[in-house]
């Protein structure tokens, strides 16, 4: 299993990664070394050619790190359907499952998710899922991240 802080956190970095080089259509293939192997289209014309990304552990903790420092500097428009977090939504659901993600497929950019992973029973399951409903999952991250954040209501006892 991969040793990550979490699937939310290494993926909405491998989103951003993806979203900087203009890439939203992707496999994801996380590999025994604990990486994440990410194929995709040449995004530069005439998109001939087959392109690798390995992002390894200590990457992705690197690149959470400056995430949350460029997070903390900018106050841009947050987006629901920009690729961080979606694949942020989606690794939500995935640790939700407490499952091992075994591939990841954009299949129609910033869209549909195709999703295989394996459950702690052991299970290997393929899922499709559509955009509205990583949206929806992405929307629910944010009301209950705002509740949280929100002393009243940790105190009111209203998470």
């Amino acid at each position: 299993m991969i040793y990550l802080p979490n699937y939310a956190i290494s993926l909405r970095c491998v989103g951003q990664v993806l979203e900087s080089r203009s890439i939203e259509i992707f496999e994801l293939v996380t590999t025994k070394g604990d990486e994440f192997r990410v194929e995709y289209s040449d995004p530069d014309p005439p998109y001939t050619r087959l392109r690798r990304l390995l992002l390894s552990p200590e990457s992705i903790t690197i690149l959470d790190r400056e995430g949350e420092a460029r997070r903390r500097q900018t106050k841009s428009e947050f987006r629901f359907d920009s690729l961080s977090q979606m694949l942020r939504a989606v690794g939500k659901y995935i640790d939700s499952k407490q499952a091992e993600l075994r591939r990841l497929n954009s299949l129609s950019g910033v869209g549909d998710i195709e999703l295989e992973y394996q459950t702690r029973a052991g299970e290997v399951r393929l899922e499709t899922l559509d955009a509205d409903r990583i949206r929806e999952f992405a929307v629910d991250m944010y009301k209950r991240r705002s509740q949280i954040s929100n002393p009243i209501n940790v105190i009111a006892r209203r998470i």
